[in-house]
């Protein structure tokens, strides 16, 4: 009983994270909230987790420090460099030719984590444009983890921080502390933070006319839906011409109709207006980009880093799985490409795709886990793990119809995934097709009635969906799917 309890609770908690914030629980995710979660219960002295949740809800305070427990706040200085490059001697000089002399430029760094992304910018601006000019830009940066921003004031950074960061530049704009390399002040002053909810009716009344927004690496974290209420939000913040920019990997991804997608210099980006089109002014190209034009199995599947091969030993997927389990991705990650890069191929290759793809779907990369996937179905197009996982990246972006029909697929060819006859019957559930979601749900029952502790029939992804957990929402949601049936 008491774990059906803690599931509904969990569930709720779940539920008021996603409508305070729109932070997507997921995956992977979805286990760091049941780890955080049970470990505030001892720290706030709660009973319990329907104790817990009663905080969440009369306590502000409470329900974000356990967002900013949720999120990864892994960032370094001068991340995706040839983005600042482009801001910096490309973008920046347009804005500055279309003000008005000495009025400032407004830029936002949302999402701004401990602060290595706005003070990189305030430094290349400096560097650039020398102290007085870069004086004349106005830098913003919000994050809802309070505790996060306090870090990002204070300027003070380990060796981690520096992994993108020229050794002269460190030289002149870090002073080595006891505890980490202390940011000079004047870069400090240059910036302001604010915590700020991408979700909030209103935001602080200080951000606003932005003509540059970074939103860099942050948008793995919601669906869609969030997404494109998170642009509506920046086009109102934004000047009548203004620039976004996303991370290299998130930006064609998050085309949603609200900004103008453009390129320059072989870097994507949006505008809204047309002050600040590239000189070409045509609209971007895609097909030749790595993640929309056909690939062949073998292209996709062996990925050519030699460079990054060590000597000895090659990583263990073992350890690399529990990497993930344990939500070092970006760790996970590298060992990953090291061991790719060996082009050993067998078992061995495909399983790091394998795993590879889930770490991509969990930090909704969700086109470049499509190509990897679609090369590894045509190698094998009844891989559960890559079925189930075509499956989750088609329910995560709203794709209903397309996750109904790869989740079929995985049942018709392996019965006993139990997880597939869930995520199917979710789906239909969404698509109120009230009696193929009886039928689905009552499957997963009979599987995990029969052995609730059966196998989920995949061989290297870990699903985040403990069976009691399954259980106990589908016995729920048949309640409530019969007695509609019966009124």
């Amino acid at each position: 009983m008491k774990q059906s309890v803690d599931a509904n609770a969990l569930a709720a908690i779940k539920l008021k994270v996603y409508n305070h914030c729109g932070l997507l629980l997921e995956g992977i995710a979805e286990e760091r909230l049941r780890k955080a979660v049970y470990a505030n219960l001892k720290v706030t002295a709660c009973d319990n987790l329907a104790s817990y949740y009663q905080l969440l809800s009369s306590n502000p305070k409470v329900l974000d420090q356990l967002v900013g427990q949720l999120t990864v706040n892994e960032t370094y200085f001068f991340r995706e460099p040839e983005q600042i490059r482009l801001l910096v001697k490309n973008i920046l000089p347009q804005i500055l030719a279309n003000k008005a002399p000495g009025a400032p430029v407004r830029l936002l760094s949302a999402g701004c984590s401990s602060g290595e992304e706005p003070y990189s910018l305030a430094i290349a601006l400096r560097e650039a444009l020398g102290a007085t000019a870069a004086s004349r830009i106005h830098i913003d940066a919000g994050d809802l983890d309070y505790e996060i921003l306090k870090k990002a004031e204070t300027g003070l950074y380990s060796d981690f921080s520096f992994r993108g960061v020229d050794a002269g530049l460190r030289r002149r704009y870090f002073k080595l502390q006891t505890r980490g390399q202390q940011l000079v002040s004047e870069i400090r002053q240059q910036v302001n933070f604010h915590q700020l909810n991408l979700l909030a009716p209103v935001f602080p009344r200080q951000l606003n006319h932005y003509d540059i927004i970074f939103f860099r690496n942050v948008s793995i974290y919601f669906d869609l839906e969030t997404r494109l209420i998170i642009q509506k939000k920046f086009y109102e913040l934004m000047n009548e011409d203004a620039v976004l920019l996303l991370g290299g990997s998130e930006t064609l991804g998050n085309d949603l109709g609200v900004f103008e997608l453009v390129e320059q210099k072989n870097q994507y980006y949006f505008i809204k207006g047309e002050a600040y089109h590239p000189d070409s002014h045509l609209k971007p190209d895609l097909s030749n980009q790595p993640t929309s034009q056909p690939m062949s199995a073998k292209s996709v599947l062996s990925p050519a880093l030699p460079s990054l091969v060590a000597t000895g030993a090659l990583p263990d997927l073992k350890n690399i799985q529990q990497l993930i389990i344990d939500g070092k991705q970006a760790r996970a990650l590298q060992l990953l490409d090291v061991l790719l890069a060996s082009n050993h191929g067998g078992a061995s290759q495909q399983a790091a795709n394998l795993l590879k793809s889930w770490v991509l779907l969990n930090n909704q990369e969700f086109e470049l886990a499509k190509v990897l996937l679609d090369a590894l179905i045509e190698l094998d197009p009844w891989s559960v793990d890559a079925l189930l996982m075509k499956g989750l990246s088609c329910k995560w972006q709203q794709q209903i119809d397309d996750a109904i029909q790869w989740f079929k697929k995985l049942v018709y060819s392996c019965p006993e995934c139990w997880p597939a006859h869930y995520f199917l019957a979710d789906m239909h559930r969404h698509e109120q097709s009230s009696e193929p979601a009886i039928r689905s749900y009552q499957t997963v029952l009979r599987i995990l009635n029969a052995n609730p502790f059966a196998a989920d029939c995949t061989q290297w992804i870990p699903i985040a969906l403990p069976a009691g957990h399954a259980m106990f929402l589908s016995r729920r949601h048949l309640q409530q799917l019969t007695a509609s049936l019966s009124l």
